[in-house]
């Protein structure tokens, strides 16, 4: 079994996905860039390549554009024809998550919400969490900086979760943060989510939200002993990325 990360999605099917076929979107993201083209298709193809049904898939948000969940049941059957179990966390652009217990009512039997909490896959343990703009960002503003505070709260309550299920399972667990955000500024600047990453003993963040030229300067490889990785579909080229087997 191996466990695979991406993020952004960003689905808008107004019709059933039907593979080879091109998919009908009422907000095709091509219009952001070559890389977004056939996205859906790319993104389906590559994932029954790599994907087993036993493997896990975490989707760490802006999974679909849809506001409200009625709107959403094209995207959300598309991510159930996907193989493997899939892990969903928020993302700025989900309008469509309501309560974690309406939403999941919803879903495909293969994908499960993660909301401000940990899970374990394999050998690792993740806190998932949306995040928001960090301290020293251009749109870090009084509104953000409250925004900010509530999801380092809502961080240390996942990684508080991620820590006892690491101990319940005898302490060798990978310790691993999963976020839509970045975890810093576009400075790097350390910051409060760092250091409960730290204090935690997180080893590897994964994160999304960062496209097209932003994505060259995003945080990545090893710094204060945290492993980061960029993992937004568009930098990956629509490939889910291997973090544990």
């Amino acid at each position: 079994m191996a466990v695979w990360v991406i993020s952004d999605f960003h689905l808008s099917l107004t019709a059933p996905f039907v593979s080879g076929q091109e998919a009908q979107l009422y907000k095709p993201m091509s219009a952001f860039g070559a890389k977004w083209y056939n996205h859906v298709q790319r993104i389906y193809t590559n994932c029954q390549q790599l994907l087993a049904p036993e493997d896990t898939l975490f989707v760490l948000g802006d999974i679909s554009w849809a506001m409200h969940l009625p709107e959403a049941v094209h995207d959300f059957a598309f991510l159930g024809s996907l193989p493997g179990h899939l892990l969903l966390s928020k993302g700025n652009h989900d309008f469509w998550w309501e309560t974690k217990k309406k939403s999941q009512q919803v879903l495909p039997p293969n994908v499960s919400l993660l909301q401000h909490e940990a899970c374990q896959a394999e050998h690792l343990v993740a806190a998932a969490i949306r995040g928001w703009y960090c301290p020293g960002s251009q749109d870090f503003d009084a509104e953000a900086g409250k925004i900010y505070r509530r999801e380092c709260l809502r961080l240390e309550m996942a990684l508080e979760h991620m820590q006892s299920l690491d101990e319940a399972a005898g302490g060798n667990l990978q310790r691993v943060v999963m976020l839509h955000f970045p975890p810093v500024n576009d400075k790097f600047a350390y910051n409060e989510m760092i250091e409960l990453m730290q204090q935690y003993r997180v080893q590897r963040c994964f994160y999304g939200h960062l496209h097209g030229h932003k994505s060259a300067y995003a945080l990545q490889g090893v710094r204060w002993g945290i492993d980061f990785a960029l993992v937004s579909t568009d930098y990956l080229a629509h490939t889910p990325r291997l973090i544990a087997q």
